[in-house]
């Protein structure tokens, strides 16, 4: 009979059970987002993890209906602009973890159910698997809010999916559902969530035979090669070549309303990053972090988004 055992860190709950640890974000409050105490939790239940001979895979959960809806906004205003040192620290903080995870020699599997936004998605990049239910969904919404992704989404998410998928992906801020995400090899596969728990612990065990992935629409394509081919600030004005693809006339107008300089520092650190190793471009989201979170923008984009307004900031380029 496989023995089971669980733990808690308050907001990070651990249970080890025939052979898998189970590692759950436990702030269903808050839609699970992340803060200092969250990354340290996960810091240490990771390493817990990773050490405990009795653990042979890694299930990483959120509790409640979303998996990870990003990083605390709050967190952020508090800190800008007077302590942005304090962002830094927690930036750094959450590239040991995240980078932890994607070391890990025990395969990590996120189970997804619900939304993975921003650093939720993130983290998910950062696993060996991304399982979800059909309700799961994926995107990059910083760009939106005057910053960019600085939980390595700006390295993984192209290595992953590739250059052009990857600006579709943080250049619009669009969400996924899961199974579009399936399509474009960001999902490893849609189950129903009554399998979700079993198919996730099976593929973090080595036992579970992935279902073929569907195949990509014609949109997905043209998106991709527009991106690929696009510069952010062309994008962003309306003025680069659609070449009469209503697709990337759709996408285009997405990336209309997004700030400047995130858009700028996200498409440099994408472009430079894929030119070198992930570690040197990973390196490249802390470099930056003190010049985005001291702009004009990364305020009016978070206190917009706290405030709960309709519409879209107002973004100066500043």
């Amino acid at each position: 009979m496989a023995s089971a055992s669980g733990s808690s860190l308050s907001l990070v709950a651990v249970e080890t059970s025939g052979g898998v640890a189970t590692i759950t974000i436990n702030r269903p409050d808050v839609l699970n987002n992340i803060n200092f105490v969250v990354l340290h939790q996960l810091q240490l239940a990771f390493d817990g993890a990773i050490a405990d001979p009795a653990v042979q895979g890694i299930v990483l959960a959120g509790a409640g209906k979303v998996f990870v809806v990003g990083a605390d906004i709050e967190f952020f205003i508090r800190n800008m602009p007077g302590d942005v040192p304090r962002i830094v620290k927690f930036t750094e903080a959450g590239h040991r973890l995240f980078n932890t995870i994607d070391a890990s020699p025990k395969p990590v599997v996120a189970r997804v159910q619900g939304a993975a936004l921003g650093g939720g998605t993130e983290i998910a990049l950062a696993c060996d698997h991304v399982i979800a239910a059909p309700g799961g969904s994926f995107g990059f919404p910083e760009t939106g809010l005057g910053i960019y992704p600085g939980f390595g989404g700006t390295q993984r998410a192209p290595r992953k999916l590739g250059i052009g998928l990857a600006k579709w992906m943080i250049f619009t801020g669009k969400t996924l559902s899961a199974a579009e995400a399936w399509k474009i090899g960001l999902v490893d596969e849609v189950v129903p969530p009554d399998q979700l728990d079993n198919v996730c612990r099976a593929a973090a065990l080595g036992q579970h035979a992935f279902a073929a992935r569907p195949a990509r629409t014609p949109d997905h394509d043209v998106v991709e090669a527009f991106f690929a081919r696009c510069g952010a600030e062309d994008l962003r004005t309306g003025v680069a070549d659609t070449r009469g693809e209503a697709a990337a006339a759709r996408a285009m107008k997405l990336v209309a309303g997004k700030a400047p300089i995130a858009l700028r520092l996200a498409e440099s650190m994408i472009d430079r990053g894929m030119q070198g190793t992930l570690a040197l471009g990973l390196q490249q989201e802390i470099d930056h972090v003190t010049e985005i979170f001291t702009t004009a923008d990364a305020l009016t984009g978070l206190t917009f988004r706290t405030g709960k307004q309709l519409g879209s900031p107002a973004f100066e380029g500043r």
